[in-house]
């Protein structure tokens, strides 16, 4: 059952690995080896390797991710991601590439 803080619902990874008949420590085990296989900018990957913390909270198991500001420009693979109010939106538009690029 989810668990409503502020305006959101919280379910937590520990359904998720009783899914998958998994305990939690090897669930977040999979997730870290599929953050460091990724397309993700190498500085990117390593910040969120190094800052993923576990909480338990109520017995829902939550995963807490903190990424201090970069001082490079991140890409997935070869792709540019840009943040448009609360969303994460691929761009393929040179000006807004270069207006981000901008801000480092």
């Amino acid at each position: 059952k989810p668990l409503k803080l502020g305006n959101r619902f919280i379910v937590g990874i520990a359904r998720e690995a009783k899914i998958l008949n998994m305990s939690l420590e090897d669930y977040v085990s999979l997730l870290k080896s599929k953050i460091k296989a990724s397309e993700l900018t190498e500085s990117i990957a390593m910040n969120i390797l190094s800052s993923i913390d576990y909480n338990n909270y109520y017995g829902l198991g939550i995963i807490v991710i903190e990424i201090p500001p970069q001082k490079e420009m991140a890409v997935v693979g070869d792709k540019v991601y840009w943040r448009n109010h609360d969303s994460t939106e691929l761009t393929t538009d040179p000006r807004r590439i270069a207006t981000i690029a901008k801000r480092f």
